[in-house]
């Protein structure tokens, strides 16, 4: 396993040297504010082809454990080099989701997890997978109750109606509609809980059969 550490060593070299040749570029120009944020996209550049590296490691690492018989819930020795990819890339949005769920779910580590998640959100605001995982990790560790669950699944009806349904997963509509009413029908503190549940079952239901159907089209 000596060389899965590899590409950590050739990621500290290379921000070093990102970070160094953008000193340079700074000190040479300190007037100059294109050519420090010429330097600093430089580094961005750097960090996220550093990061598309690693994750792609990360995959191949990830069947090899598979078909050598492991259950995926036990793999713990990968998650350092999430949450590098997280620092070299802070966009990088399969991160927070893959480790997000692996902590909370998987390895019950349900605070690290959501914090992740968390993160996630707040670097990727506009992405609705990471927008959807974390409402559906929120409904299944019940960790903050239903209203966590509710508020989370409402930001990411948001973004869907903002895309006007040009998302990755169009599914994951009818389903954002299931976990609010499966947390509103565990809402007991909510006024009309059960009312409002039976509402967003009914809209569940419609919007699963209008994508069986293909009532509605991505096309203008």
């Amino acid at each position: 396993m000596k060389s899965r550490y590899v590409p950590f060593v050739a990621a500290v070299i290379f921000l070093t040297v990102a970070v160094y040749s953008g000193r340079l570029a700074g000190e040479a120009a300190m007037s100059d504010n294109t050519a420090e944020e010429a330097a600093s996209k430089g580094i961005g550049q750097i960090g996220s082809f550093i990061a598309d590296i690693l994750w792609l490691q990360l995959d191949r690492y990830h069947h090899i454990w598979m078909y050598q018989g492991n259950e995926w819930v036990t793999a713990t020795d990968y998650l350092p080099q999430l949450w590098l990819i997280t620092k070299l890339d802070p966009t990088f949005a399969d991160a927070y989701i893959d480790g997000g769920y692996q902590l909370a779910i998987n390895l019950d580590e349900i605070s690290e997890g959501i914090r992740l998640l968390q993160e996630g959100v707040r670097q990727c605001p506009d992405n609705e997978r990471v927008l959807w995982e974390y409402a559906v990790v929120l409904w299944q560790a019940d960790y903050y109750g239903p209203r966590m669950t509710e508020e989370a699944a409402w930001q990411y009806l948001r973004i869907v109606q903002e895309k006007r349904g040009l998302i990755e997963e169009p599914w994951n509509e009818g389903n954002a509609y299931f976990l609010l009413e499966k947390a509103f029908e565990q809402d007991t503190l909510r006024r009309n809980n059960l009312e409002i549940s039976r509402r967003y079952s009914n809209r569940c239901s419609f919007v699963r059969r209008s994508r069986i159907e293909d009532v509605w089209s991505n096309e203008d």
